[in-house]
């Protein structure tokens, strides 16, 4: 599994936000990116990128970004997840390709970590970077914008987490939002392994608008019941009437992380109209996990 973390900065909060990527990433056992953005410098426009290498070499001339890719190998080699072997941060060993400059380092547990850097529009790169490669998940800050929320979602073609008003602690647990959706199993297990990973107990909902609950609801239920009894996780099971959004953040309040499915719908649809899982990621005041099918 691959997964990418975008980092914006190197604040307190993209630290944060980089170490919980990077423990979920070994949880996984996934080969972990982690993504800068910056804005157009001349080395990438006019492809002389083997001078602003050379210069970070011999001349210590930093590239525009490089200096937050150096934080965040300084931050991954304090969480203790790089191998021994890799104790500095050397800037001869970045690589341009395909628009953008990239190390790779060996994790400590066996993956590989990279390190990148990317220039333009943060949307567009992030897609052109899970087009580049096939990322199972992408872990971003929250957008603050509710649009940029809705374009994230919907135009990256991975799952998504979306870490929003983060609790350094860690202190949280797992919301699953459980339907008939195509993406609930693969939902259930992402929150199972986030769970024992993060030592947090799971309450699993299944809501229905009126009191009568289809079958394809009452199965969802009974699976994930019977997955998590399996995995002897603790875990919670209510089936609640209500309006879903509502209910989800509702239950979630700010000590929760919601895990649900990413929607399937129609693109057209989606783009005007949103979805639940797009309305939820929207409203909510916790970190919410978007499951692709």
């Amino acid at each position: 599994m691959r997964f990418l973390i975008a980092i914006k900065d190197t604040t307190p909060e993209s630290k944060n936000i980089l170490h919980i990527g990077v423990k979920i990433a070994n949880g996984f056992s996934a080969d972990l990116s982690v993504i800068f953005v910056g804005k157009k410098s001349s080395a990438f426009i006019e492809g002389d990128v083997a001078l602003a290498r050379r210069s970070l070499a011999v001349w210590n001339i930093h590239h525009p970004g490089v200096e937050i890719l150096k934080w965040a190998f300084e931050s991954i080699k304090e969480f203790g997840f790089l191998s021994n072997n890799y104790t500095e941060f050397d800037p001869a060993n970045l690589i341009e390709e395909s628009g953008r400059i990239r190390m790779v380092l060996p994790q400590s547990s066996g993956e590989k970590i990279r390190l990148l850097l990317r220039e333009g529009d943060l949307l567009n790169e992030l897609h052109k970077e899970t087009q580049y490669r096939d990322y199972e998940l992408a872990i971003i800050g929250n957008p603050f914008k509710k649009r940029m929320t809705h374009k994230l979602i919907q135009f990256l073609d991975t799952s998504v987490f979306i870490i929003k008003n983060i609790n350094p602690t860690w202190n949280y647990k797992i919301l699953l939002c459980v339907d008939d959706s195509a993406a609930t199993k693969r939902a259930i297990i992402f929150g199972a392994i986030i769970s024992r990973q993060f030592d947090a107990p799971i309450h699993a909902i299944t809501v229905s608008k009126t009191k009568k609950f289809g079958k394809g609801y009452r199965n969802a239920s009974r699976w994930v019941q019977k997955y998590l009894r399996m995995q002897k996780l603790p875990h919670t099971i209510s089936m609640i009437t209500g309006r879903p959004t509502e209910v989800f953040l509702r239950e979630a309040s700010t000590d929760h992380i919601i895990v649900m499915g990413k929607s399937t719908g129609g693109e057209l649809k989606q783009f005007f109209k949103g979805s639940k899982p797009i309305h939820t990621a929207q409203k909510a005041k916790s970190p919410i996990l978007l499951v692709k099918p």
